[in-house]
This record gives C-alpha cells, structure tokens and sequence, in this order.
C-alpha cells in the first residue's frame, strides 16, 4: 500500500470559520485530522479551537480503499471521496454504511 503524508482534503475559510483537514497515510493506518476555528466552534464547544481525529487501523483501511476504489492510488482516491467541508461527514457515513471501523477522537 502506498503511504503519504499530509494530504490536504480541506482548507475552507470565510469571515466565521477556517477549516483545516489533511491525511496521512502511513503503516497501512489511515488518519485524517481537522482543525476548526472561529465563532462557531466558540458558540458550539466555549473555545476558540477544535481538534479532532479519525484512525483506522490497517485492516479497516484495506476495506476503505476496497470500497472507494483506491488500492492502486489511496491518494488519489482519498482526496477524491473525502475532499472539502462535508469530508469528514462523508468518511463517516460510508464507514457506517459498509461496516468499517474507526476511532474519533477530539479536544
């Protein structure tokens, strides 16, 4: 499988909020983290920042790539599925719709 590093999949900004999300790709792991700041997320969460975290392992990553057709170039294909401000919204729901585990984290 190939590995990569920080792939942005979202870099969104307007006068209320900034949006940040990149993906690594590494061991067979994937990991996409986010980075959301302005007056929502302080209205939402009582703070200025909020950073979260979604890990699969190398089985459940081999499963993603399978789904969305992303063996032979997962860059690609993870930029493809999971690009933009809904990206992480819809890595969710595909996970949920196919059985596909992950772990959320955040602070």
């Amino acid at each position: 499988m190939k590995s990569f590093r920080s792939v942005v999949l979202c870099n969104y900004h307007d006068e209320r909020i900034n949006i940040h999300v990149h993906a690594d790709l590494q061991n067979g792991e994937l990991t996409l983290s986010g980075h959301d700041y302005g007056q929502p997320v302080d209205e939402i969460w009582g703070d200025s920042d909020y950073e979260y975290w979604y890990h699969l392992d190398k089985e459940n990553t081999e499963k993603l790539l399978a789904v969305i057709h992303g063996e032979e170039d997962p860059k690609a294909a993870i930029k493809r599925e999971f690009s933009g401000k809904g990206g992480c919204r819809a890595l969710r729901e595909l996970c949920n719709k196919n059985g596909i585990k992950y772990e959320f984290h955040s602070y």
